[in-house]
């Protein structure tokens, strides 16, 4: 599978169309090097069609608009995965690491103690805080935001 075939398999799996991705990664206002310039939407079509090469400046911000790593436009067969978490946990940060704790956190059931816990932080003044200043937020990271929360809203329904 090359990087174009694995783009629009993301795609599919994000349940996103060709043209929301184009709105993401043109509002993540990546600049090509040639010109200076963003891709234009249908310049974006081009890419995914295979009809022009991707450049390669662009696969932070691809990877970025589909929420991924930029490792996963390229291969993502568990050899390949544990190949990548491998090398990651060699030198892995604090920050990486809390990032895995909490992840592994959200799989394991909750204790009745934990559920009346997250009960009790719906009603708390550090979400209201959070509420109020999401007017401020750029509209890719509400966008982001909204998706990630729908996954983990379906993640849970579904443990």
């Amino acid at each position: 599978m090359d990087i174009v075939e694995r783009i629009n398999s993301l795609i599919k799996e994000k349940n996103l169309t060709k043209r929301e991705f184009a709105k993401r990664l043109r509002d993540l206002e990546p600049k090509l090097k040639t010109t200076g310039e963003t891709p234009t939407e249908k310049t974006i079509y081009k890419y995914l069609d295979g009809n022009s090469s991707i450049k390669v400046e662009l696969l932070p911000y691809i990877a970025e608009a589909l929420q991924v790593t930029e490792q996963e436009l390229f291969t993502y067969d568990k050899k390949s995965r544990k190949k990548y978490l491998q090398n990651i946990m060699r030198n892995i940060s604090q920050d990486e690491l809390k990032i895995i704790k909490n992840r592994i956190e959200l799989i394991e059931p909750e204790t009745p103690l934990e559920k009346e816990s997250s009960d009790r932080y719906k009603d708390s003044s550090e979400l209201k805080e959070i509420i109020e200043l999401l007017p401020y937020a750029p509209k890719p990271l509400l966008e982001n935001l909204k998706i990630k929360l729908k996954e983990i809203k379906e993640f849970n329904r579904s443990i």
